[in-house]
């Protein structure tokens, strides 16, 4: 961007940080955080202190990004944008020697596949974490595009115009192939959630370069989506026919299923008879991580979800879950309840690992993206009663 463009979000950026004094600390405090916790690359670590997160996910960061944007802290997201798209520039080649293969029918080893997390200086981490996981790619379009909206620039800058073609033509070529679900597990199957995280950036990259033939690619997924039933719900992956509570993004916010969808309703009816702990949301019925507990990330999930279908009392239930769980010393971590829910698999998790992340960015993004809709949807909903208070007066 140009010295007048950085200047002018620069005035927005404060303008719309006047409105933090209408907020409670704990989302000052997590606006707060997401800043803290971004290097001066503008990569944004998913966790400072907890050692196995010291690096920045597509995913993770995408969301932040988002949080950053809603909260009017338009240059960090700018910066973390920036970082993003020389990341992938970093890696085209990469990109287009596996989407190469794949035309020509080769094998391919998911060890070579673009990664879904990078270290901070945006160079490719080699080690044995899975790499073959594409949600991040799809999520990062998605959240480049709401970055474009919430700082009102009308078009792609020219300097990301290659980046977004390569993530958009990844995307294109490997949505329907099996990869690592967004929690890095499960290879071999085709996800549910991942689907619905490449269709929202496949529809925002065909918006973005103006082409058309992305949004026949984004259709075939909705189209492969709408066949991923079983029971009358949309199930967890194609190995899979439970639900996993990531599958909430479905609609909120990748609009990969319409308002009224009937099976996503009864989906997510059946995530939170299934999957609510302590009145949070875990990620699915087998998971074992740290005991499983209850994610702020997947509760803020659901309250999103609730504000979409105009359920605010749902949304605030969550959001008071979530609020609840900031520490004393106001941090907001991974998961809760995981130690008294199976205590036997927690504690071989901490054996490996350590205890849980207590400082886990993604999750002040999530709290701050579900706090800042349901105050847009009460403003909103006072608003609709003072005009129609109106009305009833002049009649």
């Amino acid at each position: 961007m140009n010295s007048k463009e950085n200047d002018r979000i620069a005035s927005a950026s404060a303008a719309k940080r006047l409105d933090y004094a209408r907020f409670d600390t704990s989302y000052r405090a997590s606006v707060d955080a997401i800043l803290r916790n971004q290097s001066t690359s503008g990569a944004i670590v998913a966790s400072p202190d907890f050692t196995q997160y010291h690096f920045c996910w597509l995913r993770d960061g995408s969301f932040s990004a988002y949080a950053l944007d809603r909260a009017g802290e338009y240059e960090a997201s700018e910066r973390y944008h920036a970082w993003v798209n020389d990341a992938i520039g970093g890696i085209s080649g990469i990109i287009d020697d596996v989407i190469e293969k794949m035309r020509h029918g080769e094998q391919l080893d998911p060890s070579i596949m673009p990664p879904a997390r990078f270290a901070l200086d945006g160079t490719s981490v080699i080690d044995d974490w899975p790499n073959f996981q594409i949600d991040g790619y799809g999520t990062w379009l998605w959240s480049l595009g709401q970055h474009l909206v919430e700082s009102d620039q009308t078009s792609l800058p020219k300097a990301f115009l290659s980046s977004v073609a390569c993530a958009a033509r990844y995307l294109a070529t490997f949505a329907l192939a099996p990869c690592y679900d967004v929690w890095e597990e499960n290879g071999s199957a085709v996800h549910t959630s991942t689907l619905a995280c490449v269709y929202g950036g496949l529809t925002t990259a065909a918006r973005l370069l103006d082409d058309p033939g992305l949004l026949d690619s984004a259709a075939v997924i909705k189209t492969r989506i709408s066949k991923a039933v079983r029971n009358g719900v949309y199930v967890k992956s194609s190995e899979n026919s439970d639900v996993d509570a990531s599958e909430l993004w479905l609609l909120a916010p990748f609009q990969a299923v319409d308002l009224g969808d009937q099976t996503f309703l009864e989906t997510v009816a059946t995530i939170e008879d299934r999957l609510t702990v302590d009145g949070g949301v875990r990620r699915y019925a087998t998971d074992v991580y740290f005991g499983s507990g209850a994610w702020p990330v997947l509760t803020a999930s659901l309250g999103w979800h609730a504000v979409a279908i105009g359920d605010l009392e749902k949304a605030k239930r969550c959001l008071s879950w979530v609020t609840a769980h900031f520490n004393d010393a106001g941090l907001l971590g991974e998961q809760y309840g995981g130690e008294r829910r199976d205590a036997p698999h927690y504690e071989e998790w901490v054996e490996k690992w350590g205890h849980p992340a207590k400082d886990l960015t993604w999750s002040y993004a999530m709290y701050v993206v579900l706090m800042l809709a349901v105050d847009q949807a009460e403003n909103e909903r006072a608003a609709f009663h003072g005009v129609t208070d109106v009305a009833k007066g002049q009649r």
